[in-house]
């Protein structure tokens, strides 16, 4: 008789040890990037917004993209959403900086999906 080739993974012996390391590690996730966020926005407040804006939109934008355990309607909702806040975000920040800046960013869009487009 041969002995098995497969061994189990190492989280199948403690679940309850990995689903604890699992929600420390969200935890200081979370708090690391609140406070790296707090301390960016009080050296420079438009490159965090800028960073803000980044990650909610590539969140979003990953959320549609790929197909996670989540019903649907919840997926295309919250996909949407940060999508929504993350370009908002953008557009006030290039308000801010100057009104043309958003000229040319919309041209610059424009020309990206004429030129994306499939013949």
């Amino acid at each position: 008789m041969k002995p098995p080739t497969q061994t189990p993974p190492p989280g199948h012996r403690a679940p309850r040890r990995r689903i604890a390391r699992d929600l420390i590690g969200l935890l200081l996730v979370s708090a690391g990037t609140v406070g790296l966020l707090g301390a960016l926005y009080a050296a420079e407040p438009l490159v965090t917004l800028f960073l803000v804006g980044l990650a909610l939109t590539v969140g979003g934008g990953t959320v549609l993209s790929i197909a996670p355990p989540l019903p649907p309607a919840l997926r295309i909702i919250a996909g949407y959403c940060a999508l929504t806040f993350g370009l908002w975000i953008f557009v006030g920040l290039a308000l801010h900086l100057t009104p043309w800046s958003l000229l040319f960013a919309l041209v610059l869009a424009v020309g990206v999906f004429l030129s994306s487009e499939g013949a």
